[in-house]
């Protein structure tokens, strides 16, 4: 996906929604299109986080800012917001009582009056909404009903922007490049400077042959004027789980990337440059802990396999000179923990200083781990949500890890555990 970035925020969540957009990469890997963060369309006199143009439609963001963090969100599109079980209340003026309130109605007035302008170019383009709320919420409840349409309700991370795309109808052809442009043209005309070869990588079409017109049967728009086409209802009760913080925005993702580009990319590594699991191979001490490998991988470039987000893209810009990658388990006071190690040189230190501070910044990406991309983790499965990150710099190379508790629930401490095992594995060997 390519990013365009505007000034405009306007909520507290903004951050967390550029976040979690940035580190889907770019590419039609894993959902492609063009984001365009801090919208504001000409002549509309409205500000939207973000617009979405993916190839199977366009997503409206709109930022909600809560009163406080929550761990469960019950969120219907009619009726009172609750934040774990207390409705979200606002006083009115002039009266001693406060009233239930619904955040999402502006949101979602807003987000119609863009489907509006979408549709008046088009109304075969299906448009979906995310209001994304922060400043962090654990789990977002959702009504059946309301996830049979095309709203989502959702703590900003990669993760649940690609739950949201899919909720998208799935268009008889997708968008040509011409609908794409057209969209941008309206919503940001400064940023149509995208030639057909980025929008077809992205995964537009090319523009057919005019067909006939086809209905759109459109359902009334909540909170709005604008219609949507609405899909039949797929998973209704469905749970949106977010990330654990602002920093595992970018996490998310590596498993979702890992199994489309199983199937899909042409540079994975062969199964000969991988080291099978552990048994077999000895266990490796660093920082008075013991590693265990599971898998290992080496190339002399850089390719679009080796990272997403924005670390992918700098990586595809300046290339590289090695890149070195090792997945290991650790068990320290009896917790077992999942570790993701990278290494990358440049070549000069100058380059690599540069990397490093592109990997210092949250919402920026990840080095994706080898084992999750060859299905090496016997008996795991680590999203390295949320995980402990380390990273070091020697001169021109850069090393980067990842820990995480393999348990669902992590135990009490296990977060100081995790950062040390972090440490620690910066030392490990990757050849």
């Amino acid at each position: 996906m390519r990013v365009v970035r505007f000034p405009t925020r306007p909520a507290r969540v903004s951050d967390d929604i550029r976040a979690a957009v940035a580190s889907l990469g770019r590419g039609d890997t894993v959902v492609g299109g063009v984001a365009v963060l801090g919208v504001t369309p000409p002549e509309s006199g409205i500000e939207i986080d973000a617009v979405l143009v993916l190839p199977r439609g366009v997503l409206v963001v709109v930022g909600v800012d809560l009163p406080d963090p929550a761990m469960t969100l019950t969120a219907p599109l009619n009726g009172a917001w609750k934040a774990d079980g207390w409705p979200l209340v606002r006083g009115v003026e002039g009266a001693a009582e406060k009233a239930d309130v619904n955040p999402g109605l502006k949101a979602l007035a807003l987000a119609g009056r863009l489907a509006d302008r979408v549709h008046a170019l088009d109304p075969s383009i299906a448009v979906g909404v995310v209001i994304a709320v922060g400043p962090y919420v654990e789990t977002v409840e959702q009504p059946p009903e309301d996830l049979a349409g095309p709203v989502r309700v959702v703590f900003p991370t990669a993760g649940s922007f690609l739950t949201a795309a899919e909720a998208l109808p799935v268009p008889e052809r997708l968008l040509s490049t011409e609908q794409a442009r057209a969209v941008l043209r309206d919503v940001a005309p400064s940023a149509t400077d995208l030639d057909d070869a980025v929008l077809l990588a992205e995964g537009f079409t090319t523009p057919a042959a005019p067909d006939p017109p086809q209905a759109v049967i459109p359902a009334p728009w909540t909170g709005g004027s604008a219609t949507v086409p609405v899909r039949a209802p797929r998973e209704r009760g469905r749970r949106i789980r977010p990330a654990a913080a602002l920093a595992a925005a970018a996490l998310l993702v590596v498993a979702v990337t890992m199994a489309f580009l199983a199937l899909t990319s042409q540079d994975s590594p062969t199964p000969a440059s991988v080291e099978p699991p552990s048994n077999g191979h000895p266990a490796v001490h660093a920082g008075g802990v013991r590693f265990d490998p599971v898998a290992r991988d080496s190339a002399s470039r850089c390719a679009p396999h080796h990272a997403v987000g924005d670390m992918q893209s700098f990586l595809l810009e300046h290339g590289c000179l090695e890149v070195l990658r090792g997945s290991f388990t650790a068990t320290v006071e009896g917790r077992t923990f999942a570790v993701s190690v990278g290494a990358v040189t440049f070549p000069d230190a100058a380059l690599a200083g540069e990397f490093e501070q592109v990997t210092a910044t949250p919402g920026t990406g990840v080095l994706t781990d080898v084992a999750t991309e060859t299905q090496r983790w016997a008996g795991m499965h680590p999203t390295f949500e949320g995980a402990s990150f380390a990273s070091r710099r020697d001169g021109a190379t850069v090393r980067m890890v990842l820990a995480h508790h393999t348990s669902q629930e992590a135990p009490s401490g296990s977060e100081g555990t995790a950062t040390r095992v972090a440490a620690a594995a910066l030392d490990l060997p990757l050849r």
